[in-house]
């Protein structure tokens, strides 16, 4: 007989929302059914209300769903109802109420009676329903939800402060079993691809007080075609009292299928169980894949060989805060668009499902289409007690454990939890020894570099290790956050990422300049880890809610998917077969010649032949490199190239560029590179006559090689026009000598400090005058801020900037990052002027100018170490060398001290 539910108030159920399914053959004496309570439930804030004014809601879903609208925010609890009848198949049988998904905590009445409450809000709530069931009649359904803080201190529902809020609701599928004398609770399925065999551990619950006979039967049939292909012997099972039991089974799947990226096939394993009266009892299906993903020679395998993830974050709960999400992420038509075609049209394969499990049914999606998951607790960071976190892990695994796409836990985000990393977790792993577990096996990493922090980290920065760190790790390295740089859907930057947007693009960028630096970083950072070989490349964040502080990838509407330029330049970085150049200079004299680097990646799944051109954008004709390849599977090629760099000065793209065997676009790498005429020494009326104090005489032996003419501060002749401090030489001022220095500024001279910080770990005060003193302090930024390599022009018309464009102050050629302000705070006790800025917010004075009686003092503190002379030009990637620009600066600071 066909359970059929009735919805009260607004209609009936459509037919299409009624599903029915796992029922047994005709010829079993009793059919096992499961009746899935879908559709529009009626809602209201009080019990009562459901009587008089019910609301109507979609399950599943959120009350925010809810028709006509309920200002659920004001209510700590909010019901739900509907109705069923119950077939006459039900009689003396056993009815089981499961929830799904429902948040925050769930209370279950059935015919006015209490049948209990629960509080898992990931995974499935169970409550018997046998002996309160209206048989052949109409049975009434109340399910009572309530808001977050209504959970218990113990819950482990988690925590995010980045969630716009927490809005509850039944948000999985409801569904009504009914079995007969026992039912099947749980299925393992060890797949062992090098046999072809499963291995299979079952759980029989039997549901009477009697003792009784089963006999268990297991089949392998193909998801697709329903055709089956190998079983089990039949396996008798005698329980006596209220007793689970464990079966363990081998089955050899014949010439079986990989599930793979490319061909997710899947199974189902069916499971029987029959009564010794010859009653179907319960009859459970799981789909499954033959694949195994492993961690060997500290990197990623998936069916035995190396694969580099390449993906980004869903975070799913967010999503649900989201203004626009409506019932979307229950649409299987938006799951498939946004979790299968769009990510597979940017190469983009491999999610963390981020701060809580998803909705089950995208989870049978990635299963379906061959998406992987890394599957995250809501923990941001941990909550409840250790009990109820292992009750909850212990669901999420044996409820999860089938999928093929997820291949990775993870219990917590950016954060630490002894009894879970060292005694929960050696647990879980016994129930799926298959996985590996974030924070045991290998560690995630979150490089916020060239937005929140600086261009490279040299040291543990923020939730990352340094970058030399992530490329010598003996373990896996996946970085699954990176690039903070969020727009919204207008794509105006989000909240996190106002004062970050400053720090690189200046005051009030535009929003297509947003848009731009957003596929700039996207191509830099993510060629970048490429290069470094690891082995999990992820930006964040894919999907999440728009209007949050970290927004997604997407223009509004939101029903339409419209991708923003990022997931364009994904599609090039991802490339299975890609490419990088390796530069971070930019600074480069007419017709120079450098010795560079290019990558090639082959991460597809077979040998491929690819054509490299490298040439500077606009004159592809002009080729300077050009050569075909032939790339292994799984290669990771380095090639030396020498560059010759153009004659004529400008601002150029060096262009790396792969083609296939028809000449057909694959991927490139792109580099911004100015090209600058070499500068002339100044000389006569240009320049000063000059006193230097400079310990390291760096700047002396630059000015003795230009044969500029200069005298050691302190001299016995006072006949200057500037003085020039170099670092340290600002620290070793005598009393004497500031006096004289004092008088000699007051009096119209020119005092120039250039990086007095060099040298400084904690805090200094110096006095350079009798009544000027500059602070020096290192900054402990420890996850934002940190060095700076974008400089920001306050009047690009002072003479300080002569012949210097806007765009040349953004990276200074070597050291790591292209470092040019260092990690300081340097502040005069006087007024001063700025005359360029950097930092987030540009909250940092990178040159100042302070007025003393008729003269002035320039502090500068751009970096012109390693840069001026071209004979101590490093060869290492990260060596300082000489700068044109570096050596421009400097020839404008001393063309500006004779001016007045």
């Amino acid at each position: 007989m066909r359970c059929r539910q009735v919805c009260i108030g607004r209609g009936s159920l459509p037919e299409n929302q009624r599903k029915r399914s796992n029922c047994s053959t005709s010829g079993d004496l009793m059919t096992y059914q499961c009746l899935v309570l879908g559709g529009n439930w009626q809602l209201a804030p009080h019990r009562e209300q459901l009587k008089t004014d019910p609301h109507e809601v979609p399950v599943p879903g959120l009350v925010d769903c809810a028709q006509p609208p309920i200002s659920w925010q004001e209510h700590d609890f909010i019901w739900y109802k509907t109705s069923f009848e119950c077939p006459q198949i039900a009689q003396n049988q056993h009815v089981f109420l499961q929830l799904e998904q429902v948040q925050f905590g769930a209370q279950v009445w059935l015919n006015g009676q209490l049948i209990g409450e629960d509080i898992p809000c990931y995974t499935s709530q169970w409550y018997d329903l046998t002996t309160h069931l209206n048989d052949n009649n109409q049975n009434i359904l109340l399910v009572r939800v309530g808001q977050k803080h209504t959970l218990p201190e113990h819950s482990a529902v988690g925590n995010d402060q980045e969630k716009l809020a927490w809005i509850p609701g039944i948000w999985g599928e409801v569904k009504l079993h009914i079995y007969g004398a026992g039912r099947i609770p749980w299925m393992r399925i060890i797949p062992d691809i090098n046999t072809g065999k499963i291995h299979v551990t079952t759980e029989i619950e039997k549901l009477s007080d009697k003792t009784s006979n089963f006999q268990l039967q297991l089949r392998i049939r193909e998801k697709s075609s329903g055709r089956y292909l190998a079983e089990s012997r039949n396996a008798d099972v005698t329980l006596q009292g209220a007793e689970i039991v464990e079966s363990h089974f081998e089955i050899k799947i014949p010439d079986f299928q990989l599930w793979t990226l490319e061909n997710p096939f899947l199974y189902d394993l069916e499971a029987s169980l029959r009564h010794s009266a010859g009653t179907l009892s319960h009859k459970k299906s799981v789909p499954f894949g033959m694949r195994a993903f492993e961690i060997k020679d500290g990197h990623f395998y998936l069916n035995g060989e190396r694969k580099v993830l390449l993906g980004s974050n869903i975070a799913f709960h967010r999503l649900l805060a989201d203004k626009q999400r409506g019932n979307l992420p229950w649409d299987e038509a938006w799951i498939k668009r946004a979790l299968v075609e769009i990510p597979k049209e940017n190469n983009l394969f491999f999610f963390r499902i981020h701060i809580g499990h998803a909705c089950n049914k995208w989870y049978d999606f990635a299963d379906e289409h061959g998406i992987l998951l890394e599957d995250e607790w809501a923990f941001w960071p941990s909550s409840g007690s250790k009990e109820q976190t292992e009750l909850e892990f212990r669901a999420w695994i044996r409820e999860n454990g089938h999928h093929p796409s997820i291949v990775i836990w993870n219990a917590l985000n950016e954060s630490s939890d002894a009894a879970i990393t060292e005694e929960i977790i050696p647990r879980m792993k016994k129930l799926d020894p298959t996985r590996p577990w974030q924070h045991i096996d290998f560690n995630e990493d979150h490089p916020y570099i060239y937005s929140l922090g600086p261009v490279l980290n040299g040291n543990k920065f923020g939730y990352s290790r340094s970058i030399f760190e992530l490329e010598k790790s003996e373990t896996p390295s996946m970085v699954n956050e990176y690039k903070w740089w969020w727009l919204d859907y207008a794509g105006n930057p989000s909240q996190l990422t106002e004062m970050v947007a400053e720090r690189w693009l200046g005051r009030q960028p535009s929003r297509e300049q947003l848009l731009q630096h957003q596929v700039f970083l996207t191509r830099e950072l993510g060629e970048l880890w490429r290069r470094l070989d690891l082995d999990a490349i992820m930006p964040f964040v894919y999907l999440s809610a728009g209007e949050g502080a970290t927004a997604n990838w997407f223009f509004d509407p939101l029903e339409e998917l419209k991708p923003k330029p990022v997931l364009q330049a994904l599609k090039n970085t991802f490339s299975p077969l890609g490419l990088s150049i390796e530069l971070w200079d930019r600074h480069f004299l007419a017709g120079e010649k450098r010795d560079l680097r290019l990558f090639l990646f082959n991460d597809s799944d077979q040998a491929e032949t690819v054509h490299l051109q490298l040439f500077f954008d606009g004159h592809p004709e002009n080729i300077i490199f050009e050569e075909n390849f032939q790339l292994h599977r799984g290669e990771h090629k380095i090639l030396p190239v020498a560059v010759p760099f153009p004659t004529r000065i400008g601002t150029y793209q060096l262009c790396a560029q792969l083609s296939d065997e028809q000449q057909q676009f694959i991927a490139d790498s792109l580099k911004i590179v100015h090209v600058i005429a070499s500068n002339r020494t100044p000389a006569g009326a240009s320049f000063p006559t000059l006193a230097i104090a400079d310990p390291d005489s760096e700047i002396s032996d630059y000015l003795n090689a230009k044969k500029l003419p200069f005298v050691e501060f302190p001299a016995e002749s006072e006949n200057w026009e500037t003085v020039l401090l170099v670092g340290e030489g600002v620290w070793k001022i005598e009393k004497r000598t500031r006096e004289k220095l004092t008088k000699f500024v007051a009096s119209g001279g020119t005092l120039i400090v250039q990086e007095p910080e060099l040298g400084v770990t904690l805090e200094k005060h110096l006095r350079l005058l009798d009544d000027l003193k500059i602070k020096l302090e290192f900054r402990e930024e420890k996850e934002m801020g940190g060095y700076d390599s974008y400089i920001f022009i306050e009047d690009p018309a002072h003479e300080l900037w002569h012949g210097i464009a806007p765009e040349y102050l953004k990276l200074f050629n070597g050291a790591l990052g292209g470092e040019i302000v260092s990690q300081h705070h340097v502040l005069p006790n006087r007024d001063f002027i700025t005359h360029a800025r950097c930092g987030l917010s540009l909250c940092i004075p990178a040159v100042m100018e302070v007025k003393y009686g008729k003269g002035r003092v320039l502090i500068s503190r751009l970096q012109m170490r390693g840069r001026l002379l071209d004979t101590n030009s490093g060869k290492g990637l990260y060596e300082r060398r000489f700068d044109p620009v570096a050596e421009r600066y400097f020839h404008n600071l001393l063309r500006w001290s004779r001016g007045k």
